[in-house]
Formats: C-alpha cells, sequence, structure tokens
C-alpha cells in the first residue's frame, strides 16, 4: 500500500511538471509561430518575384530568408518537449511518454532502458537522437567542448556551475587577458551555460525560484548522448558500460576511477600488454570515483609536463564522497607541470602541508584547497604565483597562517577563506572576499576603512563565529565550537614581542583554530587590521553588489550598513545573530533580494520593510518569528508579482 501511495504521488507530481512545461512551450511557441508568420516562404517568394534585381542579388536575399526561417523552425523543435525532458523520476509515469524511433523499432523498448542508452543500435537511430545530434552539430566549437565535460558527471547529479567554470579555465576554454578589464571567468561560464540551457542541453537547477542558477545537471537521454559524442571526438575513453577510463592512448584526457585497472595503468604508465603510455600527451587528470588518489609513482608524476587540469579533490556537492591520501610525496612532481592552469585538492583528508613544488606552477589561475581540513601550512614561496586569480582556502580550519608572499598576488580576482590585513591591499583586483572574525567588534571604524581600499570589490561575506555565540547573550566565556576558523583579536597592553621575533618574516596572518570546545591551538600572532587609522570619508563599497552577513553578534546594525554608503548593492543576506533591525528612516535601499533567516529578534512589519525596500523583487525568511504580516507562502518566499 505505501509503495503504491509513493507511486501515485511520483506520478502526480510528473504530470504537473508536464503540464507546467506545456504551458511554457505554449507561450514560446506563440511567439515563434508569430515571427515564422511574418517571413514566410510564400511571402518571401512573391516579394523577390515583384522586384527587378538581378538573379544573384534574387538567390542571396532567399539564401537569407531560408537561413532566417530555418532558424526559427529549429527553435520550434528544440520547444517540443522530448520524453528525455519530460520525465526525469523513477516513476511509471514514463512509460506512458513515447518517442518515434521508426517503424523498425519498438520506441518503449528504448524509453525502458533508460538510463544505459549508450553505444545501442536502438538508441543510435532514434529520431530524439537525431534531433539532438542536429542540436550539438549547430554549436560553436567551444561551446560544444564545455558541454562534453558533462559526460563525466552522472545523469541527473547536481553540480555548482563554479565547478565546471574553473575547468573551462583550466582546459583554457575560459581565457581572460591578465591584466584586462575584460569579463570575469564566471561572465564567460554563465554565456555559455544560458547558451546551454536554451539549446535544451542541460537544465538549470533553481532553488525556491531563484532567478539565478548556481548549480546545473543533466538529464540520462542527454548524457548518454554526450557519452558517444565524447568517445567519438576523442574528448574521453568510455569502456562499453559508458564508464570513463584512465586510458589516454586515444585522447589528451585519463579519469582516476575506482578499479585496479586504472590504478595501475596511472601508476605504471603502461597499458595491460606493457606498451608504455606517452606521459607528454597527457593534459587533464579527473577524479571521478577515486577515494584514495595517491597511488601515482613520483617519478612518472614528474614527467606529466604538459598537463592543464589536476583535479583529485572532491567534483561531489556532498562531503559524504570521503577523499584521503597516506602520503602527500606524489605531489612534489608538481614542480615540472609548467602548464597547470587549474589544480584541485578540494576535500581531501590527510594533507597538512602544501608543498614547494606549488610554487612552480607558473600558469597557474586556480588553486582550489577548500575544505581540506587537515591543511596546517602554505608554502612561503606562494606569491610566486603571478597568475594566480583565485585561491579557495576556506574551511581549513586547521590553517594557522598566511605567509606574506600572498601580497604579491596581484592578479588574484577571488580570495576566499581568512580575513585580510593592510598589506594585502596590493591585491587592487579582488572582487570576491570572504572573512571568518571572532571579534565581536569586527569591523571597527579603521577595519571598514581598510575594506574600501578594494576599489573593485563586489561580493563581501563576512561570518562571525568561534567565541561569538549568536544564540546567546554576548558574554566573554562563550566557548569556541569545533574546528572553528576564527580571528583572534589582540588584548589590549598584550606583549607580544617574543611571538613577533619566533616569526618575524614569516607570519603575516594566522588564525586561532579549536581542535577542541575548550582548547584553542595557540596563536602564532594575532591577525588584525592596522588600528587608529582614521577613516577617510569616501562613498564607501562603490562596487558592491553583494553582502552576506552571518552569526552578525551585535543588537544594532553597523554604522556602515545604511544604503547611502552600498550605493550598488542589489542584494543584501543575513543569516543568525542577535540584529534587533534593518530599517532606515530616511534612506532607502536599492537591494532587490533579500534573504533573512535564524533571526530570532529582528523586528519588523511588511509596510515598513516595503517602504524601506521599494525596489524589492524576491523576499525569503526562515525562522524570524517577529517579522509579521508578510505575505510569503509556505516556503517563506515572496516574489514581486
Amino acid at each position: 500500500m505505501e509503495i503504491q501511495l509513493e507511486k501515485l504521488r511520483k506520478d502526480i507530481n510528473y504530470i504537473g511538471l508536464a503540464f507546467t512545461n506545456f504551458t511554457n512551450f505554449e507561450d514560446n511557441a506563440a511567439a515563434l509561430f508569430k515571427a515564422l508568420l511574418q517571413h514566410t516562404l510564400d511571402k518571401s517568394l512573391n516579394d523577390l518575384r515583384a522586384t527587378s534585381r538581378s538573379p544573384t542579388f534574387l538567390i542571396k536575399q532567399l539564401q537569407s530568408k531560408l537561413q532566417l526561417l530555418s532558424e526559427i523552425v529549429l527553435k520550434l523543435k528544440l520547444q517540443i518537449p522530448l520524453p528525455h525532458k519530460l520525465s526525469a523520476t523513477d516513476s511509471d509515469a514514463k512509460k506512458y511518454t513515447r518517442v518515434g524511433v521508426g517503424a523498425d523499432y519498438d520506441d518503449l523498448q528504448v524509453i525502458d532502458e533508460l538510463p544505459d542508452l549508450h553505444f545501442h543500435e536502438l538508441f543510435d537511430k532514434s529520431f530524439a537522437f537525431k534531433d539532438f545530434r542536429h542540436v550539438y552539430d549547430s554549436l560553436d566549437v567551444r561551446t560544444k567542448l564545455c558541454l562534453l565535460c558533462f559526460a563525466l558527471i552522472p545523469e541527473n547529479e547536481v553540480v555548482k556551475k563554479r565547478f565546471f567554470v574553473y575547468w573551462w579555465v583550466g582546459e583554457g576554454l575560459i581565457n581572460s587577458p591578465l591584466g584586462s578589464e575584460e569579463k570575469t571567468y564566471e561572465e564567460m561560464g554563465d554565456e555559455i551555460f544560458e547558451k546551454l540551457v536554451k539549446m535544451g542541453c542541460v537544465e538549470a537547477v533553481n532553488k525556491k525560484h531563484r532567478k539565478v542558477a548556481d548549480s546545473y545537471k543533466m538529464n540520462p537521454f542527454i548524457r548518454s548522448a554526450m557519452i558517444e559524442f565524447a568517445k567519438d571526438a576523442g574528448f574521453f575513453d568510455f569502456d562499453d558500460k559508458g564508464n570513463p577510463t584512465a586510458d589516454f592512448s586515444k585522447c589528451y584526457r585519463a579519469c582516476l576511477v575506482l578499479n585496479h585497472r586504472s590504478q595501475k595503468l596511472l601508476r605504471t604508465g603502461c597499458r595491460s600488454d606493457g606498451s608504455p603510455l606517452d606521459h607528454e600527451k597527457l593534459e587533464t587528470i579527473f577524479n571521478v570515483n577515486e577515494p584514495y588518489p595517491d597511488f601515482f609513482e613520483l617519478e612518472w608524476f614528474s614527467k606529466l609536463k604538459n598537463v592543464k587540469v589536476l583535479y583529485l579533490g572532491r567534483w561531489q556537492n556532498s562531503a559524504k564522497h570521503h577523499i584521503e591520501v597516506e602520503s602527500s610525496e606524489f605531489l612534489n612532481g608538481l614542480r615540472s607541470m609548467k602548464f597547470l592552469r587549474f589544480f584541485s585538492l578540494q576535500g581531501i583528508s590527510r594533507i597538512t602541508k602544501l608543498p614547494d613544488s606549488v610554487c612552480k606552477l607558473s600558469s597557474l589561475r586556480i588553486l582550489d584547497l577548500r575544505a581540506c581540513h587537515n591543511l596546517e601550512e602554505l608554502p612561503d614561496g606562494i606569491g610566486s604565483l603571478k597568475q594566480l586569480t583565485h585561491l579557495d582556502i576556506s574551511e581549513c580550519y586547521l590553517l594557522e597562517y598566511i605567509p606574506k608572499g600572498i601580497a604579491l598576488l596581484s592578479e588574484l580576482l577571488v580570495f576566499k577563506g581568512f580575513v585580510v590585513g593592510d598589506r594585502l591591499l596590493e591585491l587592487r583586483k579582488l572582487r570576491k572576499l570572504s572573512i571568518y572574525t571572532n571579534k565581536m567588534t569586527f569591523p571597527t571604524d579603521g577595519e571598514v576603512n581598510t575594506l574600501q581600499q578594494f576599489k573593485k570589490l563586489q561580493k563581501l561575506t563576512i561570518v562571525w563565529g568561534g567565541g561569538v555565540d549568536s544564540h546567546a547573550k554576548q558574554d566573554k566565556g562563550a566557548t569556541q565550537p569545533t574546528g572553528a576558523t576564527t580571528m583572534s583579536p589582540k588584548k589590549s597592553g598584550e606583549d607580544s614581542g617574543d611571538k613577533k621575533k619566533k616569526n618575524k618574516g614569516k607570519t603575516e596572518l594566522t588564525l586561532e583554530s579549536g581542535s577542541k570546545p575548550h582548547f584553542a591551538r595557540k596563536l602564532l600572532k594575532a591577525a588584525t587590521f592596522k588600528q587608529g587609522t582614521k577613516p577617510v570619508n569616501l562613498e564607501e563599497f562603490k562596487e558592491l553588489e553583494k553582502l552576506d552577513l552571518q552569526c552578525y553578534p551585535q543588537m544594532t546594525a553597523p554604522s556602515w550598513l545604511i544604503p547611502g554608503k552600498l550605493d550598488k548593492l542589489k542584494k543584501l543576506y543575513i543569516r543568525g545573530g542577535e540584529l534587533q533591525n534593518l530599517i532606515q528612516e530616511n534612506d532607502k535601499w536599492k537591494v532587490e533580494i533579500l534573504r533573512l533567516k535564524f533571526l530570532s529578534n529582528i523586528k519588523m512589519d511588511w509596510r515598513e520593510l516595503r517602504a524601506s525596500f521599494p525596489c524589492l523583487y524576491y523576499l525569503e525568511k526562515f525562522k524570524c518569528p517577529k517579522i509579521t504580516l508578510f505575505p510569503c507562502d509556505e516556503n517563506g518566499l515572496w516574489l514581486k508579482p
């Protein structure tokens, strides 16, 4: 009975989704039919016959008209809800979805065999496959290559946009000249995803009606086609069952997969018959599902001179996918990878120190160390990475200090994971910054003044943690939670001369990291901004578009959190903390997206909010009991009509 009810629930959800798709199809198709009628072939021929131009001119005119009509017809064709767009559940609903595969093939048989369609004669001869082949062939070369990367990702797996954009940067598919004011990697990635979604190649995953998606997925039908296209193009190698392999003899990319054959091939650089692989041919190494990626022989690893993408870490959103290494000695072979652009160790455990060999990666653009929970030390020579634009060391809770050389990364655009001091003002191109602190008074006027000096800063996140307890009274006895990474305030009158001598020339910024709630690690040096600098009266945060405040410890809003000093702010997120009021009596916010979560003390009603936020079109509130009379739905969402 329970199984039948669950089946019915899934089928009803499926029907609702299908009818939503039909409604969208009707709206889009109506607009395209209108355009089609304006350029009908009969009308075009009559117009051409009525002219007295030369035959050559008439032919060119006709070709132009035909091209336009073909594009409109193709768009109409893409609007038709094919089976792979209508059914993404495991319910019986997909049994009733049909595709035409020709008189000799049973269309239901094709659907019943999802998701193992690839390399199947029935699949290859289906009308649906041929239609998508036409769509794929219509893409430009760069977009095709970007799309082929999805072939490694399981069907319907939701993956962050950031992951693909970084990968494309590593492959050289997205490239912004250093020192230029052109589009960012993220903006170029958005354009590619917009095209792929429009063509029906991937699906955007919008959380709670958000207009901008940060994750994407690919359904089984498209993914099966991409496996075939990727193998045909020599982009990746797959076995007969569609599983990626480590064999790069016919392509430039190897996959780390959980099987003995894969490990042996990449450990020795030889095939099963003993014949050697050309290691200089390899350009990308991607960890699909190998939990222990440290099986490389150092000697062979050192020969990989042309690798551009080295992704050893976790790409999945969930931390349940555990990856660890017994030894990081093989990473010493990095020094020979002069062309490496993207290096990720995300989520790998038991790496305590990043080797000095990383500093030899002269072409490195993106260094992803996110969630390396055992990482304690970065190399002093990290400042030699002159082309580095993205550095992510967030969730590295045991990292004790940042070397001075970090200030030499003049091309850095995104820096996640730490509080920065005055020395880092040399990072003039910084656009995205994440700050973690346990100072209740952060940021002071002097610290705000320092932040203002990042003239191109567009996104700022501040997280108060450690000794700050956002759900309790502000007292000195608050303890530091397990694993919290915080900025430690320097007590007035504290003598730190011995510490300065001990760490002279080495430590610029340090964080207090607690492995146990009541036993914090000893600080090497307090990580603070220079104090005492009187703030300059500037139009503050001129370019800031997004502000995310988490666990703000004060009851009153900071003096800089006012509309007049955040003129370009479009997104404001406040999650957790003691804040009681956000309304400005005489000033209006230009914020369009507002998210308020876990704010037990904040008080306001709907009229006050609308008066203070006249540009608001998206509001999300969750567990804010003193916010009243808001016309939100059951999920706490409000969208401007």
